[in-house]
């Protein structure tokens, strides 16, 4: 929400100035500041202000002659007959400290003007002695740090004029005097700010008596009720803000002509109906901001009539149909923002003729975007995202040279700095390649849409590249690797394809995030290993082709929170190098120490060798529950680099993965901070589970299948009382399911089906609800819900009719009956030959085609596997 200061206070009239015909100050009004500015001035405070003070005290001296009257010292206005006192501007003047009744100041009796702005009074309160300062017209306590209740003696000041003390860290009350109290005592009052107070009550109906009012800011006091409809006919009123009044009820009236409204800011009220076609009659308005209500209907064609207008807020309503035309007649608009409504139909041509800040996204607008672009020579900000926009993107974008958003209206640059076109059915740009002529781009959004094509190249000063969910195709150019700047790289879920540049390593010093899963990738990650400043936060390569050894340079990233490497073809052991990492939370991969882990997932690899058991007593975050951690994981720079333009929040990049949960393929657009999983389904590990397992108390997810697990099921999984899904199943396993398992209450979804497990199966608690197909392919099992029944003494059980183990010549053999192919291999003492099932692949499998195809590849086997249990 665009959040305005207004001051409501007269500029003072103070300073050096000759003193020849002018009476010099007394003397009990100069000890009087002497003595203030001894007691609260800090001359080392003064030293942090980015700005110059309103008032040097350092002027003030004890000194006889011309430099010891205060009516010379700065921020002091004196009386031009009397000598008297008259006026204080102490703004941002380094005074610090409590202030009490007893302070000199409140000898100055006959003050009319005090502004006390942007000092800090260490959370006093207002002493009572104000109401000693009966003249005063002019109270500014804006951003002081007082707090508690406002003093009753303010009621006495019945001369004021202007009063502001908002902005105290909401530490300022008002509720006895209450706000009824205070307007109708100050009868005189032409200004009013109480931003940031704790009022919480109605606006009384006595604010329709203030005939004077010019100016009334509310912004964020807690009011309730309704606001008076009054209020909107006050005779000299320019400036209503009653903004950040969630419990505030609005009904707009029909207004006027003549008017002298100028600012009008309802945002983040109850602010409800429809907007009124009277609304053109206010000629003389320059701000309308009604964003984050509940406005429902049409934006009247009449709006276009505000000439005068420059900024035009109704994000976050329910408005509906068209544009009108008409809002292209507003071309002193510097600030429009129609975002998150139902707006529909196509883009107004007339919007060429505005000029700056133009934000329609969130809506429902159809169509192509229009040729206008090309007359907003001018704009600085651009956004179109999230509607339902088709076709290519005009050639005439580029001729936009003068984009920048709010947030970089300091720097010194004429070239557009962000572009979202997110969430839309654009399908590519009318030429190739594409050439971006802006070069000072840092931001590209082209996510969600459907640009077909080879991937657009944005110019070297790029940040934030984000262009996932398309349907680009081909490879990534060497020459992205020119993007020295780059901060995000987002290409994900494209149908891009051939080997990863290895000049991406290059990248590694300025790259936090590297997102390029579900493309086509194959081959070697490239390298890391000449990099002296790695930023590398956040990588997912999963759902490719990728194969051989993780790259070892990764050990250098000690920033690597997120490493996610699922779904491809990855040949390695358990790499326990990366215990290194000190930040890791969510590898998809495993390391020695890693005290932040909470998330393995390393399935749908070729990873061999034993199960990770010695690793487990260092997973902490596995172990216990750290309840000051945030909801989410959020990539923290951009969380450092928080896209903003007018106070709105542009978004930030959230970390996502793909998780098989209770049988389910599930997709975590933002990662739960309190999720913890392990998923090292569909590889080629061995070796028993280890006891130790039962530790893990925090774990949720746990998936072993799909790899040659041997032993027996340890009985300390009962530990595991979060457990939500536990996958065991096509495995080596052995002997019976522990009884002790049916304590897991938790327990949503079980399968140990395709091992060599034995006895009757566990029919208590969440153990009654599981089917026949958790248990499957276990010729030894028996009781429901199989419908083998079990004897009372149980044989042990005979090999299983499914998985038949032959061993010959140091050869191992699987046969799987019911599978389609059957492919051999040979090693000496191992399990190399693997098939291919009839709906699911292992990474046993994928071992042996490339061993069997002696590197070769094959179009059967480079297809897309899908996740199953």
């Amino acid at each position: 929400m665009a959040v305005s200061l207004i001051l409501i206070h007269p500029v003072f009239s103070s300073g050096a100035r000759s003193t020849s015909r002018k009476p010099k100050c007394r003397e009990d009004e100069r000890s009087a500041l002497l003595e203030f500015k001894r007691a609260f001035f800090n001359k080392s405070l003064c030293e942090s202000y980015e700005h110059p003070m309103a008032a040097n005290l350092e002027s003030w001296r004890a000194t006889e002659g011309e430099g010891g009257d205060c009516c010379a010292w700065d921020g002091v206005e004196c009386d031009d007959e009397t000598g008297r006192v008259i006026g204080l501007d102490l703004e941002k003047s380094c005074l610090c400290g409590p202030i009490g009744s007893n302070a000199s100041l409140f000898r100055l009796v006959h003050l009319r003007r005090l502004n006390l702005t942007d000092n800090d009074f260490e959370s006093s309160r207002i002493p009572s002695a104000i109401g000693n300062l009966r003249e005063l017209t002019s109270l500014v306590l804006f951003e002081s740090s007082f707090r508690g209740q406002i003093p009753r003696e303010v009621l006495n000041l019945t001369n004021l004029s202007f009063l502001d003390l908002s902005y105290n860290n909401f530490d300022l009350e008002l509720k006895s005097p209450s706000l009824e109290n205070l307007l109708r005592s100050l009868t005189k009052l032409e200004g009013l700010n109480l931003s940031h107070m704790f009022v919480s009550s109605p606006l009384p109906d006595a604010i329709a008596d203030l005939s004077n009012l010019t100016s009334l800011v509310l912004w964020g006091c807690d009011l309730r009720g309704e606001l008076p409809v009054a209020i909107f006919e006050l005779p000299r009123l320019e400036t209503l803000d009653v903004s950040g009044n969630e419990n505030l009820s609005v009904r707009m009236p029909e207004f006027r002509r003549g008017s002298p409204l100028k600012s009008l800011s309802l945002s983040r009220t109850r602010c409800s109906g429809q907007l009124p076609s009277s609304l053109g009659n206010l000629s003389s308005l320059i701000e309308l901001d009604i964003a984050s209500c509940e406005l429902s209907g049409v934006i009247p064609s009449s709006v276009g009539e505000l000439a005068r207008l420059h900024t035009l807020d109704l994000r976050k309503n329910q408005l509906t149909c068209e544009i009108p035309p008409s809002l292209g007649k507003l071309v002193g608009l510097t600030h429009l923002d129609l975002s998150y409504n139902q707006l529909s139909g196509e883009i107004p041509p007339s919007l060429g003729k505005l000029v700056n800040y133009f934000d329609l996204s969130y809506n429902r607008l159809t169509g192509r975007i229009p040729s206008l672009i090309s007359g907003l020579t001018s704009v600085r900000e651009l956004d179109l995202s999230h509607n339902r926009l088709e076709g290519p993107m005009p050639s005439t974008i580029s001729g936009l040279k003068n984009l920048i958003p709010r947030w970089l209206l300091n720097v010194s640059t004429i070239y557009l700095a962000h572009l979202n076109l997110s969430n839309n059915s654009l399908t590519g740009f009318s030429s190739y390649p594409v050439e971006f002529k802006w070069a000072n781009l840092q931001t590209l959004d082209l996510r969600y849409n459907g640009m077909e094509g080879p991937l657009p190249l944005p110019p070297r000063s790029i940040q934030f590249y984000l262009a996932s969910n398309n349907k680009l195709i081909g490879q990534i150019p060497p020459t992205i690797c020119q993007l020295n700047s780059i901060q995000i790289l987002d290409l994900a879920s494209n149908e891009l394809s051939g080997v990863l540049p290895s000049c991406l390593s290059n990248l590694s010093s300025t790259l936090s995030t590297l997102s390029l899963h579900g493309n086509g990738f194959y081959g070697r990650i490239p390298p890391l290993q000449k990099i002296e400043a790695c930023e590398l936060k956040m990588v997912d390569l999963s759902d490719n082709q990728l194969e051989g050894p993780l790259p070892r340079g990764l050990s250098t990233c000690v920033g690597l929170e997120f490493l996610n490497l699922g779904n491809n073809w990855i040949a390695d052991t358990f790499p326990s190098w990366l215990g290194s990492l000190p930040n890791l939370k969510e590898p998809k991969s495993n390391h020695q120490h890693f005290p932040k882990l909470r998330i393995i997932d390393l399935s749908m690899n070729n990873f061999s060798g034993g199960l990770p058991s010695k690793y487990l007593n260092y997973w902490n975050a596995m172990k216990f529950t750290e309840t000051n951690e945030v909801v989410y994981y959020a990539n923290p720079m951009v969380q450092s680099n928080r896209f903003t333009r007018f106070g709105k929040f542009l978004g930030d990049y959230d970390y996502s993965m793909t998780i098989l949960n209770k049988g389910i393929e599930t997709k975590y657009n933002k990662i739960l901070e309190y999720l913890t999983v392990i998923d090292l389904s569909s590889n080629g590990f061995v070796e028993e589970i280890s006891s130790s397992i039962g530790s893990l108390t925090e774990l949720h997810l746990l998936n072993l299948s799909n790899n040659a697990i041997t032993g027996s099921i340890p009985s300390s999984l009962r530990n595991l009382m979060k457990l939500e899904a536990l996958d065991l199943s096509r495995n080596e396993l052995t002997g019976k399911i522990p009884l002790e398992l049916t304590q897991l209450t938790s327990l949503e979804f079980s399968g140990v089906s395709n091992n060599h497990l034995s006895g009757p199966i566990p029919r208590e608690k969440q153990f009654n609800t599981f089917e026949n197909s958790s248990y499957e392919g276990n010729s030894g099992l028996c009781g429901a819900p199989l419908t083998k029944k079990c004897s009372n003494l149980e044989a042990s059980p005979p090999p299983s009719s499914n998985n038949v183990l032959v061993k010959e010549d140091s050869r191992t053999w699987i046969e799987e009956l019911d599978w389609k192919i059957v492919l051999m291999g040979f090693a000496s003492g191992s399990v190399v030959g693997a098939v291919v099932g009839l709906n699911y692949t292992t990474g046993i499998e994928r071992w042996f085609v490339n061993k069997f195809c002696q590197g070769k590849q094959s179009t059967q086997w480079r297809r897309k596997r899908r996740r199953v249990i």
